[in-house]
């Protein structure tokens, strides 16, 4: 459990070490090699520092787990709809965190604007700020290496290890960069939907209808025969030789029972 203090002036502040065998690709995309670090404001009332500090302790363990989980291949497979999908999951989340107390308008649009010129904008090729008529709609922002350089930016200010952390899920290296790259297709519009909150502008978003559905898993066969089973059982086990003559024989004669049912009265398995 990692404790918070209270500094002299009222400050709180946490810390949190970093195992070694992350170390170096978690400065790389967090700025921190050793020891993460918490800080919060003087007036935060305890309650609320407590809060933020198991938030903050489940980002930073949900960092480490995904750096892990890339590292050794092990992390959840995405497939770009999914990826998509999940920046849904996400883009209702981070509305939700602040939807009902969305503060100031001047904050959204302070935020809104640090995310266009000084996450995205430094990153426009010179041809197009010599001539920015030549692509009018800044296309080169999708560009594969204008994706990668703002990636770590973009994660971190839309909170995903957090979204992560209640998801559940520990994403490996490609399909992390899918649903960032996703996520950051939506930053932009869940932050002026909620400069309108805060303007009082609560008509319904009909954004999230534009999502598809998660689907967690790859899809299942809606029926798997006994033949089919039979084949799979050899393959994961590798019996002996003697013992898949033996079965063979008896599941062939199931498979052959099987075809000859009526349709409607075969089972799904």
């Amino acid at each position: 459990m990692v404790a918070l203090n209270r500094a002299a002036d009222g400050r709180w502040f946490a810390r949190k070490g970093i195992p070694e065998d992350v170390r170096e690709d978690y400065q790389r995309l967090y700025g921190h090699k050793r020891e993460a670090h918490l800080r919060l404001p003087a007036g935060t009332p305890k309650h609320e520092a407590k809060a933020r500090l198991g938030e903050w302790e489940a980002e930073v363990e949900t960092r480490i787990a995904t750096l892990r989980a890339q590292r050794n291949g092990e992390g959840q497979p995405l497939t770009k709809l999914n990826a998509i999908a999940l920046a849904g999951r996400w883009y209702n989340w981070f509305v939700k965190q602040h939807e009902a107390d969305p503060g100031k308008p001047t904050y959204w649009r302070d935020f809104s604007d640090h995310v266009v010129w000084n996450v995205i904008r430094p990153e426009a090729p010179d041809e197009y700020e010599e001539d920015p008529g030549s692509d009018p709609h800044a296309d080169w922002q999708y560009d594969p290496e204008v994706r990668e350089a703002v990636r770590p930016q973009i994660a971190e200010l839309a909170r995903v290890a957090t979204f992560l952390a209640n998801e559940g899920k520990a994403l490996n290296l490609t399909a992390h960069a899918l649903f960032v790259d996703a996520v950051s297709d939506n930053l932009l519009p869940a932050i002026q939907l909620l400069e309108k909150r805060a303007n009082g502008d609560y008509a319904r978003d009909e954004r999230p209808d534009t999502f598809p559905p998660f689907a967690d898993g790859a899809p299942r066969s809606p029926s798997v025969s006994c033949w089919e089973l039979f084949e799979a059982f050899v393959l994961a086990t590798k019996p002996a030789p003697k013992t898949v003559t033996r079965w063979r024989a008896v599941f062939l004669e199931m498979q052959r029972e099987w075809s000859l049912r009526p349709s409607s009265g075969r089972p799904s398995m």
